[in-house]
């Protein structure tokens, strides 16, 4: 939402059909899982990681984020985590976490969201999936983010 009240506006979309869009890294998208159209998606497995380039908030208070996720090979217990980093800050802070068994199955596609609210003065956001399991078949499918 502005900063000052508003309707919400779109700041980021990527269903990266094109490329990895503000993602950053190599071998990150693959093919053929992807929703609900479509043939790419981005993918974590084990404890890698999907990062963004910085992306420009300053004029938001706070940020809607959603994105779909289907997950394949993941053990009761296998997690991964959304997290966010503002600028002028080290580490990441967790904002969601999703457990294998409690919050979804392998082979479904299920949406996710979340509103993030943004601190006084912080201009640039950095998103982050985290992946935390123990397996290389462990992978979890991120595609429709908004």
């Amino acid at each position: 939402a502005p900063t000052g009240g508003g309707d919400w506006v779109e700041v980021y979309k990527d269903d990266f059909e094109i490329d990895q869009g503000l993602f950053m890294g190599t071998n990150k998208r693959f093919e053929p899982i992807s929703f609900p159209d479509g043939n790419w998606s981005l993918r974590i497995k084990r404890t890698s990681q999907l990062k963004t380039s910085w992306i420009d908030i300053r004029d938001y208070s706070q940020l809607s984020f959603k994105f779909w996720m289907y997950a394949t090979g993941m053990e009761v217990g296998d997690d991964f985590f959304f997290k966010v980093r503002f600028n002028g800050e080290q580490e990441f802070t967790t904002i969601d976490q999703w457990v294998s068994g409690t919050d979804f199955n392998n082979k479904e596609w299920l949406q996710r969201a979340m509103t993030i609210e943004v601190p006084a003065g912080k201009r640039k956001i950095q998103l982050q999936f985290k992946g935390d399991s123990d397996k290389g078949n462990d992978r979890v499918y991120i595609d429709q983010v908004l």
